[in-house]
């Protein structure tokens, strides 16, 4: 199969990545042609090693240009791609001009929703409902409960799934700190995590990217010393070994976290999350999940206690079903369901 996955203009898939997304298409794209199918990207850049194309038909524009005018440009630069080789365009960001551009493709669409239903997104997905037949994809029970409702649709659900061989476990007698991974803002919450781990006198390292430098300067960067440590926008790899002594992840987003991708990864590590119902899917009803509907930095504590009786293989086995092997699976199960519903012959379908 011959696929055009979509990230967008001035997107990079390079370490450390800015987001989850970037993460996912990543890691998507290389298991797919893992699998023996064709994947180009269209992104800014890309690491030397990636295994997919990388695609960038965007130009850069110069700092002066207005929004519109930016837009109106990559909205062109996208409809003169020769798309005429893909079986499938898989859209992933929110840029909607990029999928007005796509309308005239005529190709099969798909565009998995990895964001909130917040207004802008709706009225956007709305009009697209509307004008194309793209097929919108939820990456968790809650994005689609939130987006079936405002799309008026029964879109399918498709697990994110990630590559556990990136995310090895060692046993719990090496665990030291609390760890908290994510963009660091408010809705972010890191400050919680900083009040748990200075009321249990617990050391805590804190990684991810500053998004918002005030809210840093103000809630994070007073209170670090030896005991609470900012270790910076960290890779992949980094994240794993930072995993390897930790005792309890601390997920205390105070937002509708879409999938929590960076909770998963924990797991997978053997390191059990502790933290908000807001910061993951309410459906990881598991024993390597602690959550509270609380959003008080002080009734994590208890639970933070209980997370020590987690054993690591408890929470690896419960991550592995939300491997990156499968999610593909599901995804190209997908394409071909939609292929075949828009009049691609059985015998396209099956050398594919």
């Amino acid at each position: 199969m011959n696929i055009l996955l979509v990230a967008g203009p001035g997107i990079s898939l390079k370490e450390p990545y800015n987001s989850g997304i970037e993460a996912f298409i990543v890691s998507f794209a290389n298991q797919l042609v893992n699998e023996g199918h064709a994947v180009d990207v269209v992104a800014e850049e890309a690491e030397a090693s990636a295994r997919f194309l990388l695609v960038n038909p965007f130009t850069a524009f110069s700092s002066e240009k207005s929004d519109s005018c930016k837009h109106s440009e990559e909205k062109r630069q996208f409809g003169d791609m020769n798309v005429g080789s893909y079986d499938v365009i898989h859209y992933n960001m929110f840029y909607p001009h990029l999928l007005e551009a796509g309308l005239h493709f005529t190709k099969t669409s798909i565009l998995t929703l990895h964001s909130p239903a917040d207004s802008k997104r709706i009225s956007a997905y709305q009009k697209h409902s509307r004008e194309s037949d793209v097929t919108f994809v939820a990456i968790s029970e809650r994005v689609k409960r939130q987006y079936d409702q405002a799309l008026e649709i029964d879109m399918p659900l498709i697990n994110n799934g990630i590559n556990m061989d990136l995310w090895p476990t060692k046993s719990s007698e090496d665990r030291a700190y609390l760890l908290w991974s994510a963009r660091i803002n408010e809705e972010k919450n890191v400050a919680a995590a900083i009040c748990v781990a200075k009321h249990m006198q617990l050391p805590l390292k804190i990684a991810g990217r500053i998004v918002d430098q005030r809210y840093f300067d103000e809630q994070v960067k007073p209170h670090l010393n030896d005991q609470i440590q900012y270790v910076g926008h960290v890779t992949q790899r980094e994240l794993s070994s930072l995993a390897q002594k930790a005792f309890a992840y601390l997920a205390t987003a105070t937002w509708q976290e879409p999938f929590g991708l960076a909770a998963l990864e924990m797991l997978a590590s053997g390191v059990p999350v502790v933290g908000f119902h807001t910061a993951v899917p309410p459906d990881w009803e598991h024993e390597s999940v602690l959550t509270i509907a609380s959003l008080r930095w002080e009734d994590l504590v208890e639970l933070v206690e209980k997370s020590n009786a987690v054993s690591p293989a408890a929470c690896k086995e419960f991550a592995s079903s939300m491997n990156i092997q499968n999610m593909t699976s599901n995804y190209l199960k997908l394409y071909k369901e939609v292929l075949f519903q828009k009049g691609v012959g059985k015998k396209a379908i099956s050398a594919i």
